[in-house]
């Protein structure tokens, strides 16, 4: 795909947008002044819109810009034959998170890690629960206040994908009385359990 502003074209090998088709992961390769010039452009307070392509077509697959309000950050990557490449994604202190899941890779065990590699959730999660969890949790309403901006409606909600380098992608909030809540009634409907392993079960 082919990533364009009004002064710099680029390579995106993935673009991950939300409902507003604001960028919340983009991997980009090019010239290095080309590379900063996106970068700066999803950066910028007027927040100009990038048109994205598939390669051999004169006509966009979407319009996309940078998150409102929320920062982002880059990641540079080895540079091969003099292009440089960059992974841009959110600012980790935002009130929501991404996680995206590789083709082959089940949706829900993606979340899991997500959510256990969180620094600011304190939820008890287990593997064998990411089914329950990514089906339970795009049903569930966030409790954020309404007039937290950035945050989803929902514990998790889809994201748009770009690409063929993933196979899914998902927002979900950073919201521990939303999750601890789904995790209860879980436990209390029998949908998930906490299995201990039994006494003298490792002798």
């Amino acid at each position: 795909m082919i990533l364009a502003s009004d002064h710099a074209t680029v390579y995106a090998g993935v673009v991950v947008t939300d409902h507003a088709q604001q960028v919340v992961l983009l991997s980009m390769a090019g010239p290095r002044t080309a590379v900063k010039a996106i970068y700066a452009a999803l950066r910028a307070n007027h927040r100009p819109w990038l048109k994205l392509y598939a390669e051999g077509s004169a006509e966009p697959a979407a319009v996309v810009r940078g998150a409102e309000r929320y920062r982002v950050r880059a990641t540079p990557l080895p540079s091969v034959r003099g292009v440089q490449m960059v992974l841009v994604a959110h600012d980790e202190r935002a009130p929501a998170g991404a996680f995206y899941a590789l083709p082959g890779e089940p949706a829900g065990r993606a979340l899991v890690q997500a959510l256990d590699g969180d620094s600011r959730l304190v939820v008890p999660v287990l593997p064998e629960w990411g089914d329950y969890l990514l089906r339970e949790a795009q049903e569930s309403p966030a409790t954020f206040p309404d007039d937290c901006p950035g945050t989803p409606a929902r514990l998790v909600e889809p994201l748009q994908v770009h690409g063929d380098l993933l196979a899914e992608a998902y927002v979900y909030a950073r919201d521990n009385d939303g999750w601890l809540a789904l995790v209860d009634r879980g436990l209390q409907s029998g949908e998930i359990a906490l299995d201990l392993p039994k006494k003298g079960a490792d002798r």
